[in-house]
């Protein structure tokens, strides 16, 4: 039997005969993945109604799993992070307190509306993915996320690291050249905005966005991610123009790529380290996956704290 390999405790399947409880989990999650995205389309895009929480249950459900199987202490937090901010944001406070969040154009919209474009938390997280990368949504909080990484966890195996996957990651400047015509219109006649061009935009990105767990068992957990989510695209420029980034100790690097192997988003890892010595691209989610794997710990992220530390460090020096 080939060996199943992980340094990181992936679950994966062996190609020749996969233990009888990883076809039982896989066969759950196919079944959960399948309600999940029927249950979101139908009751929160079509038809708004409390039954599209029956969603956020098998989240939380696959949540808990999660923090429990996981053997990373980093891994874990982030998956604790990932399925509490969840459960507050988009479950406690909007239900419990109604707390509404302003939109340019002298509306309001729903606590916390991270991704409504115009909206006052979307202006703010421009701010902190500047400082601390993309990883501030992608890597610990957005919502869409969290799905992948707890229904669509157990095919983390499935994720393509072809070249030509790599590629295709470049559909993505299609949906953020839609959000960004988006949210031109909304500063510029915000009443006629979403008539214009929202609406075109939401269903544009909403409907591949659920039809994209239906073929997690084939792409990956991180499907969508990697080739139309506009919010990648837009944290992932932003990202890569302020702070964070991975940085690498080239020497220290063997090149066994087992950082490559654990990435999500198919990033050339030991490729960038080799030519560039970090990790610096729009691509990446901060996961810390490659930083964690590493056996050497060539990797180490960077962000705007370290700029502090460093600043501090300097003027007490001169001082």
């Amino acid at each position: 039997m080939q060996e199943c390999c992980s340094s990181e405790v992936i679950t994966t399947v062996c190609q020749k005969a996969p233990p009888r409880k990883e076809t039982l989990l896989k066969t759950l999650t196919v079944i959960s993945l399948i309600f999940f995205a029927g249950i979101e389309l139908y009751f929160f895009k079509l038809h708004y109604h409390i039954i599209g929480y029956a969603g956020s249950v098998i989240v939380i459900l696959f949540g808990i799993w999660r923090i429990v199987t996981e053997k990373h202490p980093y891994q874990r937090f982030r998956i604790i992070i990932i399925l509490s901010t969840f459960v507050l944001f988009w479950g406690i406070i909007p239900l419990a307190f109604n707390v509404k969040i302003p939109i340019m154009g002298g509306q309001w919209g729903n606590f916390p509306a991270i991704h409504t474009v115009g909206s006052l938390t979307f202006f703010l997280y421009i701010a902190a993915v500047l400082l601390f990368g993309r990883r501030v949504d992608c890597g610990w909080c957005c919502p869409c996320v969290t799905a992948r990484e707890t229904i669509g966890y157990p095919f983390r195996d499935k994720t393509p690291r072809s070249e030509w996957w790599w590629r295709l990651r470049h559909l993505k400047w299609v949906s953020l050249a839609l959000l960004l015509t988006f949210l031109a219109f909304t500063i510029i006649d915000a009443a006629t905005a979403y008539d214009r061009v929202g609406k075109f935009y939401y269903d544009f990105v909403t409907y591949p966005y659920y039809a994209s767990f239906l073929i997690i068992p084939f792409t990956g957990n991180r499907n969508f991610c990697r080739i139309l989510c506009p919010f990648a695209a837009l944290w992932g420029v932003l990202s890569v123009t302020g702070f964070y980034r991975i940085k690498a100790d080239r020497d220290a690097c063997t090149n066994c790529k087992k950082c490559e192997k654990v990435c999500d988003m198919g990033i050339p890892i030991a490729r960038l380290v080799k030519d560039k010595g970090q990790i610096r691209s729009i691509e990446c989610i901060g996961c810390g996956r490659c930083v964690n794997v590493c056996p050497k710990k060539a990797l180490y992220t960077h962000d705007v704290r370290n700029v502090i530390k460093d600043a501090l460090r300097k003027f007490k020096t001169v001082s």
